[in-house]
């Protein structure tokens, strides 16, 4: 018979957004990929010809790439659980998983430009940026602290 019980939705949730959290807290790679997410959302804030479906594609694409990051961090861990030590086919599980985040991030980066490859805009932008630099420097330098400096300890494996 299956538990149909609200609380194990709940639960689900739960785990589901603990997931994020630990991959936001400890892997750099992703919160590179959502500090960039939000950095193309802001921007689109610029492009007035954006539609609507155009809009909705940024999305798909930003979610699509932190989704690969999170599937890379599941299969990087689960290998480092079941193989301590060097193994090939360890390497490739890690590789493959890896690749898949590369080709979804270049995937993005192509319908980006395609999408915002307009040098008035873009002009403006920079005009933007050089008109109020403390706001953008400001963004800036906690984007890159956020990402670079560590969230969290390492997680200890238990032996």
């Amino acid at each position: 018979m299956i538990n149909k019980s609200p609380y194990n939705l709940i639960q689900s949730f739960r785990f589901a957004l603990a997931g994020i959290y630990f991959a936001l807290r400890h892997e750099r790679n992703l919160r590179i990929h959502f500090a960039a997410g939000v950095v193309v959302v802001r921007i689109s804030r610029y492009y007035e010809t954006l539609t609507r479906g155009e809009f909705c594609l940024l999305l798909l694409l930003i979610g699509f790439v932190i989704t690969c990051e999170l599937i890379n961090t599941a299969v990087e861990k689960t290998v480092d659980l079941e193989t301590p030590v060097f193994h090939s086919l360890a390497k490739i599980a890690k590789d493959v998983a890896a690749g898949a985040v590369l080709v979804s991030s270049l995937t993005s980066i192509a319908v980006g430009l395609i999408l915002f490859w307009d040098m008035d805009t873009i002009r403006f932008i920079l005009s933007d940026i050089a008109a109020r630099p403390w706001g953008w420097l400001f963004g800036a330098a906690l984007a890159l602290a956020w990402i670079i400096l560590p969230q969290s300890p390492a997680v200890k494996q238990d032996k």
